[in-house]
């Protein structure tokens, strides 16, 4: 620590010799800077506030059925695009005069490229309040130029807005229209299709393949049926070929008692009720109908056969005297099962001639129905699109019609632009005080450069320790009273260089806070020798 504190206290000695090096360069650099600072011009800045209220009773009533207009709610990055495009710029510069300052093109491009740089743009969403300012050497003019960059800001926003708006409409009507004419193609590509392969359309939800497993499934059970049916008239065959019937009387009455002509009788009652019901939900070619076609005709002509039976027995001959009501059953029962036979044997011969004619289209139903997928998702995608673009529309126009309300958004200013009667800059207390620290910074940063480059030694520990040699002896140096007032008096010449450096500070501070005035006096008399 001590070695430390004697190489401070070192090179402290030693930048002391260099102490009027260094108050020369900090008086110097004080002058200078002094002189820059107060000869630097007086600019005034001009504000305008505004206020974007976007409150409105319609807002929510109306939220889902426009559209927001987001260029408007996003203030600042609206400003920003708007204010400071290069058409804008130059149009304020030429609104505000700014322009009779320039002879050239070249110059009435750099004055706009400084116009852009000197706007401020600042605000924030949370209570929609931004402001505009501008910062010129003129007042009046710095004003101008606010003035304008509000007029621009409130001119634009809202003509953007809706010329935003007219141009979206046009858009939208324009690929409603086009939408509509490929809709129209899709329909037509569509229908042309479905005429040209009517037969192997598929059906709502089954395409080829599960209508020809639907189709095998229901021959299977049609098939089975009729082989249950099948065995069960044999069974009933062999059972009447083992009984005896007893016949009772002849003639009319014998008709009219005859069981198997009323069990007909019954029967075809039966099935042509259902018949009539089947025709109500099924086309003639129905397998159904046709079964029951098939089974009413069996009918009527066992009722024939059986009423010529009857007809040709002889009155004269004997009469049967009774009946056997287990044969009657039984041949009823077989009667029956008969019919069910015929019937399944229709139904199965229709699964077969369907199951048939779809494995004869196996390599073409399923590309009609890939055609047929790919023409419905083009037309669905088209539709939905259509759909789509026609309630955006409808959107648009309600948004327009409240932005011509003026109920939506209304900007307003609250701090319109004023000619300010003091300067806002330059600061130059705080240039001032800057350069009183700098100028002593550069000081104390030259002495030290010079004390390295040309070190000194005060003691003889710190020439042994410099030389790594032994000191053999030292001559001290006697101070008398002419040596001391000549220190003293070269400390008070320094104290008082210093002192002048800090009066000059003292007084330009005094002058910027008392007398602003007199350094935009002292610009123009520079200004006007130069």
């Amino acid at each position: 620590m001590n070695q430390q504190l004697e190489l401070v206290r070192s090179q402290a000695r030693t930048m002391w010799i260099y102490r009027w090096w260094a108050l020369t360069l900090a008086s110097l650099i004080c002058v200078a800077g002094f002189t820059y600072v107060a000869y630097l011009p007086a600019t005034y800045n001009v504000h305008a506030k505004i206020f974007i209220d976007t409150r409105s009773m319609l807002t929510p009533l109306l939220r889902g059925l426009t559209v927001s207009n987001n260029m408007i709610t996003d203030t600042a990055a609206l400003m920003r695009r708007t204010l400071l495009t290069r058409p804008n710029l130059e149009e304020v510069a030429r609104r505000a005069d700014l322009d009779l300052e320039t002879t050239t093109s070249r110059e009435f491009e750099l004055l706009v490229t400084e116009l852009g740089k000197d706007i401020r743009v600042s605000g924030t969403s949370s209570d929609n309040i931004y402001q505009i300012s501008y910062t010129n050497q003129s007042s009046d003019a710095a004003k101008r130029v606010v003035d304008e960059l509000l007029n621009t800001f409130l001119e634009t926003a809202l003509g953007e807005t809706r010329k935003d708006n007219v141009a979206t409409q046009k858009f939208l009507d324009e690929q409603i229209a086009e939408y509509e004419r490929r809709l129209l193609e899709a329909e037509n590509r569509l229908k042309t299709f479905k005429q040209q392969n009517a037969g192997m359309m598929p059906g709502d939800s089954v395409d080829y393949f599960g209508r020809l497993s639907s189709t095998q499934a229901q021959l299977a059970e049609a098939e089975l049926r009729l082989r249950e049916v099948v065995n069960q008239r044999e069974a009933l065959s062999r059972q009447v070929a083992g009984e005896e019937p007893v016949f009772g009387f002849a003639g009319d009455s014998y008709a009219a008692q005859s069981p198997e002509l009323q069990q007909i009788e019954l029967r075809l009652t039966s099935l042509r009720q259902q018949l009539d019901s089947s025709l109500l939900q099924f086309t003639d070619k129905h397998p159904d109908v046709v079964a029951l076609r098939a089974t009413i005709d069996l009918l009527e002509r066992q009722k024939a056969e059986e009423q010529a039976r009857i007809a040709g027995a002889t009155p004269e001959g004997p009469p049967p005297v009774s009946q056997n009501p287990v044969y009657q059953q039984m041949k009823v029962a077989l009667s029956n099962a008969d019919a069910k036979v015929a019937a399944l044997s229709t139904r199965v011969d229709e699964y077969r001639k369907r199951v048939g004619e779809l494995k004869k289209l196996a390599g073409t139903v399923p590309e009609v129905e890939a055609e047929l997928a790919r023409l419905n998702r083009d037309y669905g995608l088209h539709r939905k699109n259509y759909q789509t673009l026609l309630e955006r529309r409808e959107a648009a126009r309600m948004s327009q019609e409240v932005e011509r309300t003026g109920e939506e958004i209304k900007l307003r200013v609250i701090e319109p632009p004023r000619v300010p009667l003091l300067p806002t800059g330059p600061n130059r207390i705080l240039l001032f005080t800057g350069v009183l620290v700098v100028s002593f910074g550069a000081a104390g940063a030259f002495a030290f450069l010079l004390a390295q480059i040309k070190p000194r030694f005060f003691t003889s520990e710190e020439l042994k320790e410099a030389l790594a040699l032994p000191v053999l002896g030292s001559v001290s140096l006697v101070a008398n009273n002419r040596y001391r007032r000549e220190k003293r008096l070269d400390v008070a010449i320094f104290a008082g260089g210093l002192g002048i450096v800090v009066t000059a500070y003292m007084f330009v501070m005094l002058v910027g806070l008392k007398k602003p005035a007199v350094y935009e006096q002292f610009h123009l008399i520079v200004s006007q020798m130069l």
